[in-house]
């Protein structure tokens, strides 16, 4: 979990050019309590983030249910963690992001908008 966090925290950070971006957990206790994992002092961002690298599909509705805020959209970025035959090891077999309809038409629309 909060290696994850801090790979997406880094991600994010380089995507936005904000260094107002951390972990909840090291930020903000009454976010992280509120099941939002990414602290974004500036708001820059356009939704909130909850973060899992499992190897069982997160349960949508449950988290979405549990998340405390919600004057933005949650997306919900999924590590799908894979054991291999014969092997001990763990490895990622892919990173999704989950997030409503709605706003992943609005960011089509914006990206359509911007590629005339």
């Amino acid at each position: 979990g909060s290696a994850y966090e801090r790979q997406i925290v880094n991600e994010l950070k380089e995507l936005t050019n904000s260094e107002d971006i951390a972990t909840s957990r090291s930020s903000s206790k009454k976010l992280d309590n509120m099941k939002i994992d990414i602290f974004d002092e500036s708001g820059v961002l356009p939704c909130y983030f909850q973060l899992k690298k499992t190897q069982t599909t997160p349960s949508v509705k449950k988290i979405n249910a549990e998340v405390g805020k919600l004057d933005k959209p949650l997306c919900i970025l999924w590590n799908i963690q894979e054991k291999k035959e014969g092997n001990t090891n763990i490895t990622s077999q892919g990173e999704y992001a989950i997030i409503p309809k709605q706003f992943f038409y609005k960011l089509l629309e914006n990206y359509l908008n911007t590629n005339d």
